[in-house]
């Protein structure tokens, strides 16, 4: 569910143009499709059909692992009937046009929105050759994308970052999940174990803060994680942690939505690229673990460890959290750097970007 919030509101706009195009969003799963609904009353007027693809077989009665939606390969062929005669499809999956290329879907012109705003590599993949068009955050990943070959400034538009066009109302939530009003950390380790913090410091962390009074925690792994614990042995079972000021969440949509991010005055994480979403929503102390002793410093894949003090040890993740919450200069870079990653106007990104695609596709009056 966690790429939704980045797809559906250029969904939502486009179905509110003047031209009227016939705009489908495509759901794999009965829970995304709920969703989609609710995203969808944030925007009356809009024309856009919402279809459930069947479950396919093996997710239904194989799930053996507990996975939380099927793999595209299985759903693919369900989608095709609606896919193959497109004029467009946008998707914020790396593969969506080898997927279709190998069903022979080929008419579409094949549109990118990223879900993740980082300096990882990841999001500079060369499969994205195989895209016609690319919707923006900012300037850094235009210019790096250009920079490193795999597309062309004509193929590529900055239109922000639509997930924060979602307003989000989290006073309650936060009244609900803790009864003291103290300040908040978030704990967003990636899911990758090569890249995760999660299997090597996750229980160390839930300890210390179980250890003091000073803070409430919200331990919000990737939801992916829980999707692959079976398959890279994550435990999950940390349920004798939870307390008035220990929040556990494995996936809601809180996890995915912003709401966490919101709420929350402290971000503790690794590598994953929501720390992008934190400072743009407003700059905030961060500390960054690096708990797989990666020689991090001028690597242009971990530009974003600048922003806050990093942990080589776990045993001194209290002192860090210190000098994150007292330094001005890790804000104050901030504040600089965050223009460059996302471009966000008085227009909503969801609306720049409904009018990008059109553009693109030939169709200027919006």
């Amino acid at each position: 569910i966690h790429q939704i919030y980045h797809l559906a509101p250029i969904a939502m706009e486009l179905g509110k143009t003047r031209n009227n195009p016939k705009i489908q969003l495509i759901s794999c799963h009965s829970q995304h499709t709920s969703i989609l609904k609710n995203i969808q009353k944030l925007y009356p007027g809009t024309n856009v059909e919402i279809i459930t693809l069947p479950l396919p077989f093996r997710f239904r009665f194989l799930n053996f692992k507990k996975k939380a939606y099927p793999s595209p390969h299985d759903t693919m062929r369900f989608a095709k009937k609606y896919m193959k005669d497109a004029v467009a499809v946008v998707s914020t999956s790396h593969i969506t046009p080898r997927l279709c290329r190998k069903l022979k879907i080929t008419k579409p012109k094949f549109i990118y929105q990223y879900h993740g705003c980082g300096d990882r590599k990841y999001g500079f993949d060369p499969k994205f050759k195989e895209y016609d068009f690319m919707l923006l955050p900012g300037k850094y990943h235009q210019k790096r994308l250009i920079d490193e070959n795999i597309m062309t400034p004509e193929k590529t538009k900055i239109i922000g970052w639509p997930k924060l066009d979602i307003p989000i109302q989290t006073q309650k939530i936060k009244n609900k999940i803790f009864s003291k009003n103290l300040p908040t950390v978030l704990y967003a380790p990636h899911w990758k174990p090569e890249l995760t913090s999660y299997k090597i410091w996750g229980e160390k962390i839930l300890r210390f803060f179980s250890n003091q009074r000073d803070f409430n925690l919200i331990f919000a792994p990737h939801i992916q994680l829980k999707h692959w614990q079976f398959a890279y042995k994550y435990k999950t079972d940390y349920e004798n942690y939870r307390s008035e000021n220990i929040h556990i969440d494995f996936g809601s949509e809180y996890s995915v939505n912003g709401t966490y991010l919101k709420i929350a005055d402290i971000y503790i994480g690794d590598v994953s690229s929501i720390v992008y979403e934190w400072i743009a929503l407003k700059p905030r102390p961060c500390v960054f673990l690096n708990a797989h002793g990666v020689n991090w410093k001028n690597n242009v894949n971990y530009r974003f460890w600048d922003y806050g003090p990093v942990v080589e040890k776990i045993e001194n993740l209290e002192n860090k959290i210190k000098e994150a919450v007292h330094s001005q200069n890790y804000l104050e870079l901030q504040r600089k750097r965050i223009k460059e990653y996302m471009e966000l106007t008085e227009e909503s990104s969801s609306k720049r970007a409904a009018k990008a695609i059109l553009e693109f596709l030939g169709k200027r009056k919006v």
